[in-house]
């Protein structure tokens, strides 16, 4: 059985970026995954100290909500990062995360755990899907250096309310079809 994680990165518990990853474990959940789902809104996620033990070590060695999320990323087959677009990038919730995984790479920057499957959401205002390409590639890259390697990404465009995503058919049946293809 496969074991997916997911990381909600939105404050709106009902909005865009919720409603498409829950539509990618949905997914997921009927082609028989275990799934375990995380709002980063709702947990004491405390900023990287810089200290580099992770690098040695394996794992970060402050104390909050991150040493359990770190442990499911370790053990999932796929991971799923959620987030609107804030200032043309992911939200603080998110960033802390990510600034937090670099024990998944050792001290030559390469990945210390099996490479894992990564299904990306996002969620902007801007009607234009090519907005924030730039700095969705760049995301793709720096967590592939965490062997974290992106297989699908959801994007929803025109997001200022927040039932857009849950009003269009096609771009939920893409999130629920990311999921159930693991």
């Amino acid at each position: 059985m496969k074991k997916v994680v997911a990381f909600m990165g939105s404050p709106r518990k009902n909005g865009n970026t919720v409603t498409l990853v829950n539509e990618v474990i949905r997914g997921a959940q009927d082609a028989g995954a275990e799934t375990t789902i995380f709002n980063l809104y709702d947990m004491n996620i405390k900023p990287c100290q810089g200290c580099l033990v992770c690098r040695k070590a394996g794992h970060c060695v402050m104390q909050d909500d991150f040493q359990n999320m770190f442990k499911q990323i370790i053990d999932a087959d796929v991971v799923v990062f959620g987030s609107p677009v804030y200032i043309w990038q992911v939200s603080a919730q998110m960033k802390l995360l990510w600034d937090r995984l670099c024990g998944l790479f050792d001290e030559n920057h390469k990945p210390r755990y099996a490479a894992k499957s990564l299904i990306m959401v996002y969620s902007q205002g801007n009607p234009n899907a090519q907005a924030f390409q730039t700095a969705f590639q760049t995301n793709e890259t720096m967590l592939k250096m965490f062997g974290l390697n992106v297989v699908d990404t959801i994007l929803a465009t025109a997001g200022t309310n927040p039932n857009t995503a849950a009003n269009n058919k096609e771009l939920l049946l893409k999130a629920y079809e990311a999921g159930k293809a693991i």
